[in-house]
């Protein structure tokens, strides 16, 4: 991927930076080919618990200036790297405009199979995951990255996983002693509000290295799809709600830290070598931007070949071997790392 360059021209007013953004997501991205409708998550039971015991999140923004074009495949191409992970069941990217700046708050919510799959990713992600000769948290459009390994007390689907639209994260700074006994205790009570309110899921994880909770949960939208203009209204409905983590409020020494509401901009599931595997969804797309033909990226999954797509996938391109004249660029579902 080449390295973004950034504007220094001193009468850059913030905005200014803030209507391009909100100009560039108006217009949205070139339609790519759609993703086949999601298959029920085989680590899901019937009654909608989700058998995950370890959770990943990172937040972090990229600049106003961050060229939209570039948003589906850098995520594509790193999906085939990071989906591959042991133990990893599905991502799920927010997005929203930082409306001081221009900004986009973005990052990651992950599901994996173990505490210990998610703690291995997380060190993975500071330390070992490099593309392009670059650390992934030392990409110069990161800005100030904030990564937490979880384990996870619960989590359900509450409807299926493309009804899960919109999602708000809330965050608390907790009493070094365990807190497991206050989080099980009050889980009923968030899981019964959440399923009165209508929420599409809802999952609570707590760090104990860390002294931190977390509840991530998701609402479905409110108004129809407008390939034209973002879902302020969805994403406003579930800002301005009473927050779910209300259920924690007198809990003594509690602090909450952290509280966003966001578009689900794409959600990854387990990688299939040559890219075989589910295609990622992307519900917000258009007018958020998402893959097209023509990105540079061989995106298999989504029904990309050399026949339909030629300036992103060589002939040989999805047959699961790295062949010559392919590379981690050209070819990422093909080509594993080193």
């Amino acid at each position: 991927m080449k390295k973004m360059t950034r504007s220094k021209s001193g009468s850059e007013t913030k905005g200014a930076r803030l209507a391009v953004a909100l100009l560039v997501l108006l217009l949205g991205s070139v339609a790519a080919p759609r993703a086949r409708a999601a298959t029920p998550d085989a680590r899901q039971k019937q009654d909608g618990r989700i058998k995950a015991k370890g959770a990943f999140t990172c937040d972090f923004a990229l600049p106003a200036d961050y060229p939209f074009g570039q948003v589906g495949p850098v995520i594509e191409r790193d999906r085939m790297y990071m989906a591959e992970r042991p133990g990893m069941q599905r991502k799920q990217i927010p997005m929203r405009i930082d409306f001081s700046n221009g900004n986009l708050l973005t990052g990651g919510r992950y599901l994996f199979d173990t505490e210990e799959d998610a703690a291995k990713y997380k060190s993975w992600i500071e330390n070992d995951y490099v593309l392009d000769g670059t650390h992934f948290l030392e990409r110069p459009y990161f800005l100030d990255p904030d990564c937490h390994a979880w384990g996870v007390v619960a989590a359900y689907n509450l409807k299926d996983i493309q009804q899960q639209i919109v999602m708000r994260t809330e965050r608390w700074s907790v009493p070094q002693a365990s807190q497991t006994h206050a989080l099980k205790e009050n889980w009923p009570s968030i899981l019964q509000e959440a399923e009165r309110r209508g929420m599409t899921g809802v999952w609570l994880l707590y760090d104990e290295q860390e002294n931190l909770a977390e509840l991530v949960y998701f609402a479905d939208r409110i108004v129809p799809q407008d390939p034209y203009v973002p879902d302020f209204a969805s994403l406003g409905a579930l800002e301005s709600g009473a927050p779910l983590g209300a259920a924690f409020e007198g809990q003594p020494g509690w602090t909450k830290t952290f509280d966003r509401s966001q578009w689900v901009l794409t959600v990854w599931f387990p990688f299939a070598l040559g890219d075989h595997g589910q295609p990622a969804l992307w519900p917000n797309s258009p007018p958020l931007p998402e893959p097209y033909i023509g990105d540079g990226v061989c995106e298999v999954s989504r029904g990309e070949n050399h026949a339909n797509a030629p300036a992103d996938c060589g002939p040989l391109c999805g047959n699961g071997v790295c062949d010559a004249g392919e590379d981690t660029q050209s070819c990422p579902g093909d080509c594993r790392l080193p």
